[in-house]
């Protein structure tokens, strides 16, 4: 079974390695590869197949049959990786916190500990008003341990 360790060590070898960062990396009991990559401005499908090219040329199929698929996680995918919250900093996410909460709102900014994050409170409605109830931001300091799972709010306008 080909190891996490080699897949890792060919990528440090990758010219340009510095560019793009890690999301995940999956090998499964059957040697599907998955590699998840990602850059702050986005990855091409020409760098996935670049990247994809490079590994396999230096895999043996003759010692070891595999399959591999490099890819950059999709937008419906939790973030798994501190770079991921600074690529989107800035935009809607949606949290599920450890605690059970569930919050919707901006990623504000990113430390090395966790993120800052407005949240959009809505104030309960007046007896007899028909209006929309006004929201009022809510910014908190959330720590990486605690949150389960972060998602990109994907918004189509």
């Amino acid at each position: 079974m080909i190891k996490k360790e080699e897949i890792l060590n060919i990528l440090e070898d990758y010219p340009g390695r510095d560019e793009f960062f890690l999301v995940d990396l999956r090998i499964s009991s059957a040697n599907r590869i998955s590699l998840f990559i990602d850059r702050t401005e986005g990855i091409t499908i020409e760098e996935c197949v670049k990247i994809s090219r490079f590994i396999e040329h230096r895999l043996d199929r003759e010692k070891e049959d595999f399959e591999l698929m490099v890819s950059s996680p999709g937008m419906d995918m939790p973030f798994l990786v501190k770079e991921q919250y600074q690529k989107n900093a800035g935009k809607q996410i949606k949290l599920k916190l450890k605690d059970g909460r569930e919050l919707k709102g901006t990623l504000v900014e990113v430390s090395e500990d966790g993120i800052v994050f407005e949240e959009k409170i809505k104030k309960n409605k007046k007896k007899g008003r028909d209006k929309k109830a006004p929201e009022t931001p809510g910014k908190q300091n959330i720590s990486f341990e605690e949150i389960e799972q972060a998602k990109l709010i994907i918004e189509f306008k």
